[in-house]
């Protein structure tokens, strides 16, 4: 069994969050929108590159168009003593985050989960709509 534990931070408004220190760094991060009063987280991401520059990108492609006060919540991974970082586990830890929660813009990962079995993610901080803990395991494979 591999655990993965996240550490987030957040929520920051995305038109300002380029100015933060922790922009500079790389992860997982998670988009929510703030319409009408209710709170939608509508895409999970990683990047290995900075937070700030995946951004950038997404601003130009699609970020642009959508309504509503956008906001970003920025996750850490941590690892236990003893084992690395992996541009393999970040994705695996993208892929499950998406599947068991179903973010509306997401599409690839949003249907089935075909990676590690045995992975467990523990979220802790500011995590806003994402569950405590995932598990692939605990998938509902319907």
């Amino acid at each position: 069994m591999t655990t993965v534990h996240i550490k987030w931070f957040g929520a920051y408004d995305f038109n300002s969050f380029s100015e933060r220190e922790i922009a500079s760094q790389r992860g997982i991060y998670a988009f929510y929108r703030v319409f009408g009063g209710n709170e939608t987280l509508f895409y999970i991401g990683k990047t290995e590159r900075s937070f700030k520059q995946r951004f950038k990108e997404h601003q130009k492609e699609w970020l642009c168009n959508v309504r509503g006060q956008l906001k970003v919540r920025i996750g850490i991974l941590e690892f236990p003593e003893g084992t690395k970082y992996s541009a393999q586990k970040l994705d695996h830890v993208e892929s499950l985050l998406i599947v068991w929660h179903k973010p509306t813009i997401n599409t690839t990962s949003s249907r089935y989960y075909t990676k590690r079995y045995k992975l467990n993610v523990i979220n802790t901080g500011r995590r806003g709509l994402i569950e405590k803990v995932v598990s692939a395991e605990n998938l509902d494979w319907e």
